[in-house]
Order: structure tokens, then sequence, then C-alpha cells
């Protein structure tokens, strides 16, 4: 049975954060940027630059049952948010797969400004062919298209008991363990759905 559940981001939550500059992240999204647009088309496509809201890491990261020591995925990493709050504030070692340059670039600055070299990086990898056989966690904001694309290697080389956390799209053909969701202040924002599996 799933468990499921409702939060509701408070203001003082700072609701949407973008952009990673350094080791400081902006709390503000711009007045153009919405998570309910839709992301453009493309027959590679497997995630679009949307930066995951903090309250939204924080929740993903916390639902994964991560600790101090444990090995952190991030498919998608972006501007490395996640890799850095899980490095940062959970101790935990964190690798983010990202092919965007300029992202891998900032990502890497942002790492090295919070001193967290030694137990976070960022690799420039095909998703599609990585090996999934050592990570404890797993994240990702992947788009639907690219999670059909990723599971089947996902399936390929995941060990049991693997944790994986997902935002906003569920792994298809999976069932999840727990499926959490923000409400944002603003109405007009769509729900923030967080959902955790366990594989094996």
């Amino acid at each position: 049975m799933v468990k499921f559940s409702r939060r509701r981001l408070l203001a003082a939550a700072a609701g949407l954060s973008w952009g990673c500059r350094g080791a400081e992240v902006a709390t503000e999204a711009p007045a153009t940027e919405s998570l309910a647009a839709e992301p453009p088309e493309g027959p590679e496509l497997l995630a679009t630059y949307y930066p995951t809201p903090l309250p939204v890491v924080r929740l993903m990261l916390e639902m994964s049952g991560l600790r101090p020591g444990d090995l952190l995925y991030d498919l998608g990493s972006g501007d490395g948010r996640i890799v850095l709050m899980a490095a940062r504030e959970f101790g935990a070692h964190a690798v983010g797969y990202e092919i965007d340059e300029l992202l891998i670039a900032e990502s890497r600055s942002a790492i090295k400004a919070a001193d967290v070299e030694d137990r976070a990086e960022i690799r420039n990898e095909d998703l599609i062919l990585a090996d999934y056989s050592a990570p404890d966690v797993i994240s990702t904001f992947l788009t639907p298209e690219g999670l059909a694309k990723v599971t089947p290697r996902l399936e390929q080389t995941l060990r049991p008991g693997t944790r994986l956390v997902a935002y906003k799209f569920p792994l298809p053909g999976w069932t999840p363990e727990r499926v959490e969701e923000l409400v944002d202040e603003d109405p007009e924002i769509p729900l923030h759905e967080v959902f955790l599996y366990r594989w094996g």
C-alpha cells in the first residue's frame, strides 16, 4: 500500500529557489519562469533545466532516508543544488550527472566554494550507459521521456535496497512506496509531487 501525505509550503520557507551562484542559492524565482511550463520536445531529451525548489530538494533527501556516508547519484543535476545539499547538510557522498557544460562548470564552482570537494563531484556521462550498482540513493527530476529511456538501465544495474526519489514525474511501471505533495502558497503553481521507490 502506498503511503501518501501532503504538506504545505510556508511563505517563510522561500517556496521557489532558482540559480546557484557559488555556494549561495537565490531564493526568488524569476517572474517569467514556471514549473508548470511544458518542456520542449526532442528525441534525445532526458531533462530540461528547471531548478528544483529548495524545500522540494530537502523533502527528497529526507524521504530517501539519506544518511552520512551514503552515496547519492543525482541524475540531471543541473546547477548542483541536490548534490550540494546532500554533501553539505546530510554528510553524504554525492555525484551529479549532467551534460550541459555551463551547468557543470557552475556546479563544480559551487562545490569548491562550499568546500565539499572531498564528497561531491559532477560527472559528464550518458545516463543511459551509466552503472547504477554503487549508490544507496538516486534522485531524479527527468522528463517522462527521459525516465522511459533511463529506467531500463536502472533495472539492469541497480542492487536490491537502492532507494530512488523522483520529483514531479513518477518512474514508469514502478509502484512508489511513498508519495508526498508540497502545496505552494501560490494557487496557480501545480502541486510539487515527490515519489519514493525501493528497488528489489
